[in-house]
């Protein structure tokens, strides 16, 4: 695997992750903010997801209501989730040609211990996330009604959730995060990296549909501190957002490592009949079928697809 040089900055990069982050966070916090309005009895709009924001008195006085808030609360994290992953997608698409678009310094770390990303340009592409995401959550602060009451979409532990029960969930879902990116958009073999957003904005939903009613779902500690900053709420489980993600990726790289080397058959060579395998000398064997846009180039021991055509 090629090594990224350590020394290399691009400002594009930092521009493109900065803008592209500013942009998640709002579009994302934006949704879990705004869409989970609930208007209750007391006259008063809360905010949920987070343990900042409680729902006034009224709510479940009779089923009537009861059943109306279960179905906005249910709506709300599809949508949330949907919202965020999305988001990740479509920006993904902008900037990928820029910067990657990773758009969260835990993807970040896990591209640079993986050689595919210099020092330097990480250590940029990280404070850029950071001031992206405080912007995004300034620029939602300047957005909703009587900002100063609400939460802006920032994460903390549900009431009867413990400390690691959100940190496991953090530490799984950055996990499979981190798992897409560099097998879809980093390792070669993947056969369809182009449609790589696909993949990761559809991770980044999974999470969220898994952590959103645990811990607001962070798996990326830029959108964590941006909330946090701008509203001033830091819960003292906040650490959880920042090593959680990052504990994530620690384990995700070395999968990564493994699956991108050449490294496979143990105790018997490929030709042996006990395995059934033959090796592949050529990417032109690695599929019996053309992957998307290709074209089938037959290997000495491919079927003859098209004789059966």
């Amino acid at each position: 695997m090629a090594k990224a040089n350590a020394r290399l900055l691009s400002l594009k990069a930092v521009v493109a992750e900065c803008l592209a982050t500013c942009l998640f966070v709002y579009i994302g916090t934006g949704t879990a903010t705004t869409f989970s309005s609930l208007q209750t009895a007391g006259g008063y709009t809360a905010t949920l997801g987070s343990r900042a924001d409680t729902v006034p008195g009224g709510v479940g006085e009779d089923v009537t209501t009861l059943l109306n808030n279960i179905t906005v609360n249910g709506s709300w994290g599809i949508t949330t989730a949907f919202a965020f992953g999305l988001a990740i997608t479509v920006l993904a698409f902008a900037t990928g040609h820029l910067s990657g678009g990773q758009m969260n310094p835990a993807v970040t770390l896990g591209l640079a211990l993986t050689g595919n990303l210099g020092v330097a340009q990480a250590a940029a592409n990280m404070l850029a996330q950071i001031v992206g995401a405080i912007l995004g959550s300034s620029f939602l602060f300047a957005t909703i009604p009587d900002a100063n009451s609400s939460s802006l979409g920032s994460n903390s532990i549900a009431p009867g959730v413990a400390v690691g029960n959100a940190m496991m969930g953090e530490i799984v879902m950055t996990f499979v995060l981190v798992s897409v990116v560099l097998e879809t958009a980093i390792n070669k073999k993947s056969l369809a990296r182009a449609q790589a957003p696909l993949a990761i904005g559809f991770a980044v939903f999974c999470a969220h549909a898994v952590l959103l009613p645990i811990d607001g779902c962070s798996i990326n500690p830029a959108r964590s501190l941006g909330p946090a900053i701008v509203s001033g709420i830091w819960p003292h489980t906040f650490w959880i957002f920042i090593v959680g993600p990052f504990v994530g990726t620690l384990f995700a790289v070395p999968f990564h490592l493994f699956f991108a080397s050449d490294w496979d058959t143990v105790g018997k060579t490929p030709k042996d009949p006990a395995i059934g395998l033959s090796p592949v000398t050529s990417c032109d064997q690695e599929m019996p079928f053309p992957a998307s846009g290709g074209t089938y180039k037959q290997g000495p021991d491919s079927p003859n697809i098209a004789s059966k055509v």
